[in-house]
């Protein structure tokens, strides 16, 4: 994988291409910076020289039918003819990949086609952030399961936003109302009750997925909720205070060095000092983990929790 471009890409189309059967080739190809194509049984010189309806015969003999005859020419005709403002891309283990086309077909010794990328195969946006397939499209996914070897990207606009790092007008809306929604429910969230605000936490952590082994407020006074993940064992620790500053949390933060058999512990408050704010903001203890307004509201509202909290305001 070669160096990123500093700039937004643009292009007017994209192509989607499968590397050899089942992704023979992919990692070669994306090693190598290449783009490969098989369809050994039309003469490269014809392809080559644009002569398609010369390779009409050729493509006939391994087809099932004139229609399928013209699918495969079209596919090899995208291949030798597609500018080099043309986007490619193909998935390779758990991300997407993305490059353009240069100029030129080369013929290998097997008979199969190969053209080189202009600066390589890329895995990441234009930012430096990852395309892994789990945050992609189910819509854009759906391009692998093409029975082909080259198609077309119907969903171009929403590749051009991925690649570039940013997002579509209409998800851009809904991100914003969505911070609207958080920023309305941090007041809201800072007048709960001590014993609310440990029943929010409590249910934020629910519905994520973790499991309480004890009850909450119970017999250990430094833990308030002791959790446990039904997927991979992992426990976590939360102290949840309605009001904390940083000598509070400082202390806990002690505490929590000497214990032992968790992997996390949270600390949660809703009305943290100002201090307090600006030192968490600036700790760097993945195992220490601090949640304050804004933190809390943002996981009630992604977790459906916003009736609640209106229902307790109400």
């Amino acid at each position: 994988m070669n160096s990123l471009p500093i700039t937004p890409i643009q292009s007017p189309t994209s192509l989607y291409i499968k590397l050899g059967e089942s992704g023979s080739w992919e990692a070669e190809c994306i090693s190598n910076g290449t783009l490969r194509l098989g369809y050994r049984e039309l003469p490269h010189d014809l392809c080559n020289g644009a002569r398609w309806s010369e390779t009409e015969k050729y493509a006939v003999a391994f087809s099932k039918d004139q229609g399928a005859a013209t699918r495969h020419i079209n596919q090899v005709r995208l291949f030798y003819e597609a500018p080099s403002t043309t986007l490619w891309i193909t998935f390779q283990a758990d991300r997407l990949w993305w490059c353009f086309g240069a100029p030129g077909i080369e013929l290998l010794e097997d008979g199969t086609k190969r053209r080189q990328t202009t600066d390589g195969w890329h895995d990441c946006d234009v930012k430096g952030k990852p395309l892994y397939k789990a945050f992609l499209s189910g819509k854009l996914l759906a391009t692998q399961g093409f029975q082909g070897t080259i198609c077309s990207v119907n969903e171009h606009s929403y590749l051009l936003h991925k690649i570039n790092g940013t997002v579509e007008p209409h998800v851009s809306a809904a991100q914003d109302a969505l911070q609207a929604l958080v920023t309305a429910m941090v007041p809201i969230i800072k007048r709960l009750h001590p014993k609310d605000l440990e029943v929010l936490t409590d249910l934020i952590f629910r519905q994520t997925g973790w499991n309480r082994t004890g009850v909450a407020g119970g017999i250990e006074r430094d833990i308030d909720l002791d959790l446990l993940s039904p997927v991979t064992g992992e426990r976590i620790a939360v102290q949840v205070k309605s009001r904390a500053s940083e000598r509070e949390y400082l202390d806990y933060r002690n505490k929590y060095a000497d214990m032992r058999g968790y992997t996390r512990f949270y600390f949660v408050t809703h009305s943290p000092t100002a201090r307090l704010e600006t030192m968490a903001l600036a700790a760097d203890d993945q195992s220490f983990v601090f949640w304050g307004p804004q933190e809390l509201a943002s996981y009630a509202a992604r977790n459906g929790l916003v009736g609640w909290l209106l229902d307790k305001a109400s």
